[in-house]
């Protein structure tokens, strides 16, 4: 094998084939051998299950059934992004692997994505004659302008396009509204700035005659899956794309997280402890917002079918997370913004027939039936009319705005963001207990999140000049 995959050398996948298990390449994932004879078959691995799979089982489905070339066969598969890496190191990748948007620094870093731009212009006109003959949709080509911008960003990382984006989730604040009126607030007037949230959130907790929680008006940590944001809230970020730099310890991140802090420090850190240990999984009755555990949370889209599972009946608001008033702007809101892609994994068998059916995916029909599927939002710069009537999500034409907003934001574009991200998901419980300053913590997050990075550059910049000196 070369070393055409820079990080990925002989070494690397053989040590990652090690730690994963050598019979995964040997043996697995092999699909049942039920194409029609004559097809080119593309192999696609996806993380999805259930639903969410049979959503996308469908669109496989059509295409195999729209014309007579191409036979696409889908894979369901857990730890998707290091089975593909390991597929890919040992040159036996699939023609196509569901990643997520966050992942496209380190894969086209690595050279282990083939750039869409590349493919289009070898593949894009035939593709665009195709779409019309088979799909109904006569000189159909992917162009930036079919997207919001936020969701655009969402598919490229440095100047290339790594994927395109099969659905997309803003996260918002959601609420029970029984709660709020519980406590006489108005359901339909929830909290804009973090003011009003705190607010909301010290009548909506309540205790028993000890002191002890019963409900949490709003918790930090539930579910605890980005704990490194709050200071976008704050008008602030823990990345300088430009300067390649970490910024974790900025003032507005101080700011956000002594906030944070302002919480244990009322409530008591060892009571949201002890309380917290009483919450149950996500994908359950036992969920917190269900269980009146929490009355609000910072959450996704996608909770929408979690509620209609186990408690449809459930009264639920959605609205954009509140903001500091220094930074309020309700035309404007500051939403994360994440995105479940489709690439062209470096070494695929068949590019051009795997990128024929990644076009076909992006046709606004079959991107609004996932994303209806999944109860997210479209992202789509034109949303169709009817695509919100009878969505599984309520509050789904708030989270289309938020996919439009120009200060939507996606997760840091760096190639070491695992590694950066980790030390917010490592020191969080230092902070919610209160055992250091917020400034203290977020200085020793920043000061270790540049040091990922400049190694990682520091690498890059060897690799090129091997690279160099190899072609001369």
């Amino acid at each position: 094998m070369t070393e055409r995959l820079g990080s990925l050398s002989r070494r690397t996948a053989i040590g990652a084939l090690s730690l994963a298990g050598l019979g995964f390449v040997l043996f697995g994932p092999r699909g049942a051998s039920d194409a029609p004879d004559g097809r080119i078959v593309i192999d696609y691995w996806e993380k999805w299950t259930g639903q969410e799979g049979r959503a996308m089982q469908r669109i496989v489905d059509e295409f195999n059934a729209l014309q007579d070339r191409i036979w696409v066969r889908y894979f369901s598969m857990s730890a998707i992004e290091q089975k593909a890496l390991i597929s890919i190191a040992g040159d036996d990748p699939p023609d196509l692997i569901g990643l997520q948007s966050f992942s496209h620094p380190a894969f086209l870093t690595t050279d282990a994505l083939i750039p869409l731009d590349k493919l289009d212009e070898e593949f894009g006109a035939r593709i665009a004659q195709r779409m019309g003959e088979y799909a109904g949709e006569p000189g159909f080509r992917l162009r930036r302008e079919l997207y919001t911008g936020p969701v655009w960003r969402l598919m490229g990382t440095g100047g290339q396009l790594g994927g395109v984006v099969s659905t997309c989730s803003s996260m918002a604040y959601y609420y029970d509204k029984d709660a709020y009126r519980e406590v006489g607030l108005d359901p339909e007037r929830p909290p804009r700035t973090i003011a009003e949230l705190d607010e909301h959130a010290d009548r909506l907790t309540t205790r028993d005659s000890d002191g002890r929680l019963i409900r949490a008006g709003f918790v930090h940590r539930e579910p605890g899956w980005w704990n490194w944001l709050w200071g976008y809230f704050f008008g602030g970020s823990v990345f300088d794309n430009e300067a390649n730099v970490a910024t974790a310890a900025s003032p507005q991140n101080v700011r956000a997280y002594e906030w944070v802090q302002s919480y244990p420090e009322r409530i008591g850190s060892s009571r949201l402890v002890a309380f917290q240990s009483g919450f149950g999984g996500y994908n359950s009755t036992q969920q917190p917002l269900l269980a009146g555990k929490v009355a609000s949370a910072f959450h996704g889209p996608f909770l929408a079918n979690v509620i209609e599972t186990f408690q449809p009946e459930f009264d639920y608001g959605a609205a954009p997370f509140p903001v500091d008033d220094a930074v309020y702007d309700p035309a404007r809101p500051i939403a994360l913004l994440e995105g479940d892609t489709i690439c062209v994994p470096r070494g695929a068998k068949h590019p051009g027939e795997a990128y024929e059916f990644l076009v076909f995916t992006q046709l606004r029909r079959n991107l609004e039936a996932l994303a209806r599927a999944h109860a997210k939002p479209s992202p789509l710069a034109e949303v169709s009319p009817g695509f919100s009537v009878g969505h599984p999500n309520r509050a789904i034409d708030m989270h289309n705005t938020l996919v439009a907003s120009k200060r939507a934001f996606p997760k840091p574009e760096t190639p070491v963001w695992p590694q950066y991200e980790a030390e917010f998901n490592a020191e969080i419980g230092t902070i919610w207990d209160l055992d250091a300053p917020a400034s203290e913590v977020l200085a020793g997050i920043q000061k270790r999140g540049q040091g990922f990075i400049d190694r990682h550059s520091a690498y890059q910049r060897l690799r090129q000049e091997r690279v160099a000196g190899a072609e001369s």
